[in-house]
């Protein structure tokens, strides 16, 4: 046991440091709110999508449960489908500190595991790269990634999943990289283009003979874990709801619209009008830029299975028409800071991005306190 703390001890120092610098950073946001607002934290409850799981923790889809408590009546019961029920289990899980502390428990919680995933990540793909600080930069970074790990979102257990998902691949423990690929796909509905992504490497693998069919047949195989977390979904909305297929019948936002980068030019965003030159429109370019040019530094440096499934999931988001943009793309951060975890661990880069922090907590203060649902729930 002795020698098991000398030999790591540089990384336990390193976990130490990532958990206290994100245990310094929540308290730091939550105190503002908890001692220098009238609402207290009624306000980071409120934050969508966090009333949706909090109905969803409570009724598990029972359709009569949710109509006896629905405190947003402009949504049907079958509306609560696109909540995939793997954070809510959590946040029942820990419900005994009540619903909504769970909530933002469970948030912080799997956000801070992906942090020191992600330092080892980074540590097995770069050793040559500052693991410790590329995990510190992933707390605040990106801004909108900040505000989602805080509040009421599946995003921080779905960032850990697929950042357990990639050190396992690296590994080669194949079952367990596609078992929490699965997980992933329990937590939220995009998990299934991860399969995607797999399924393109492994037929280029087959394509150009890079690897024997034996191989790739035993390789590919565990990752039909995927979509059947996914007919898993399916089928507890059939026992639920009584239809199997709600979710994809379920009215949506008018998101996935063609041509690609539709949204730069519409002047139109759910069914209302937006003047053409809104800033936001700009902040989509460059989270296009952001997001895109560290999946080429991927294929650059031979990472071709994390290059590919990247992509796979980036080309997609091109076809999206909304605003929160820098909202769903967040799924392939982590493969984002694999990328980029070069330029991170520049000094001028990674010192730079430490000053701008201050700038990452007021842009959250400002997005927490409008982004509220229209009712109280917790």
């Amino acid at each position: 046991m002795k020698q098991f703390f000398i030999r790591n001890k540089p990384a336990l120092r390193d976990v130490s440091i990532i958990s206290g610098v994100f245990i310094l950073a929540s308290v730091l946001l939550y105190g503002y709110y908890a001692f220098f607002t009238a609402e207290g934290m009624t306000t980071v409850f409120r934050n969508w999508d966090g009333p949706g799981y909090l109905v969803v923790a409570k009724t598990f889809y029972d359709v009569e449960h949710i109509s006896r408590i629905n405190p947003f009546l402009f949504l049907a019961p079958s509306h609560y489908a696109f909540q995939f029920p793997f954070y809510p289990v959590f946040i029942r899980l820990f419900s005994f500190i009540g619903y909504a502390n769970s909530m933002i428990f469970v948030s912080n919680l799997f956000a801070l595991l992906f942090s020191i995933t992600l330092y080892f990540l980074v540590k097995t793909v770069n050793p040559k790269a500052n693991a410790l600080m590329v995990a510190i930069l992933s707390i605040f970074y990106t801004p909108r990634w900040f505000i989602v790990s805080h509040v009421g979102s599946t995003e921080p257990q779905v960032l850990f999943f697929v950042a357990l998902f990639m050190l396992f691949f690296l590994q080669k423990k194949f079952f367990l990289s596609a078992l929490f690929a699965a997980l992933s796909q329990l937590t939220k509905p995009q998990g299934i283009v991860f399969f995607i992504g797999i399924a393109v490497y492994y037929g280029i693998q087959l394509v150009t003979r890079k690897k024997s069919i034996p191989t790739i047949i035993r390789e590919f195989s565990p990752y039909l874990l995927i979509p059947v977390a996914l007919i898993a979904v399916f089928t507890l909305y059939y026992f639920r709801f009584g239809n199997f297929f709600i979710f994809l019948e379920n009215e949506a936002f008018p998101t996935m619209q063609l041509p690609p980068l539709k949204v730069l030019v519409s002047n139109e965003i759910y069914y209302k009008l937006m003047e053409i030159f809104s800033g936001w429109m700009e902040l989509i370019v460059f989270n296009y830029i952001l997001y895109f040019i560290p999946i080429l530094i991927l294929f650059e440096k031979k990472f071709f299975f994390f290059g590919i499934v990247a992509l796979m999931y980036f080309i997609p988001v091109l076809t999206f028409v909304q605003t929160d943009m820098a909202r769903f793309i967040l799924p392939i951060m982590p493969f984002i800071f694999v990328g980029s975890a070069d330029i991170l661990s520049q000094k001028s880069v990674y010192r730079g991005l430490l000053l701008c922090i201050p700038m990452v907590f007021l842009f959250a203060v400002g997005y927490i306190n409008h982004n509220i649902a229209p009712f109280p729930f917790q």
